[in-house]
């Protein structure tokens, strides 16, 4: 189960920046999740939670919500989220798609750093597109106290 190893990584990270600015306790912490990232929320929420204990995190408000995932054209600056990268996914030739026990689909759910070579700008058609928003794990708010 990666969400548990996420959870680790991403509370070890929020220790660190603790001792970082001296404080003794964690207060808040919200997390975005990527759109991209392909996790199972609840799964990651819970392992997140278990996570809170230790007189540094017991009591500390968990907030987690999902960044939207938007594109970027290299070539025009155009910008543009999932719904019209969704568009252009449904025309991706059936020779690209990977093999399931039950479905085909596109291999984005294995490597989501490869949809930019399947997405093109809707306004100059250019390839040239990198993901700007929405396909990484970050704490967007750490509250933190400090002294006694």
């Amino acid at each position: 189960m990666h969400e548990m190893s996420l959870a680790q990584s991403l509370m070890s990270s929020v220790l660190r920046e603790m001792e970082k600015h001296n404080a003794t306790k964690v207060l808040e912490i919200r997390v975005e999740i990527g759109e991209l990232m392909q996790l199972d929320r609840p799964i990651f929420v819970e392992a997140l939670t278990s996570l809170l204990e230790g007189p540094k995190l017991d009591g500390a408000r968990l907030d987690v919500g999902v960044e939207k995932a938007n594109f970027t054209c290299g070539r025009c600056s155009s910008k543009w989220g999932m719904e019209e990268a969704k568009k252009q996914l449904e025309k991706v030739a059936g020779d690209l798609l990977v093999e399931e026990p039950d479905s085909k689909e596109l291999p984005l759910h294995f490597l989501p750093e490869l949809y930019p070579a399947f997405v093109h700008c809707p306004n100059c058609g250019s390839s040239d597109v990198f993901l700007s928003e929405g396909g990484a794990i970050k704490v967007s708010k750490l509250v933190l106290k400090t002294g006694e």
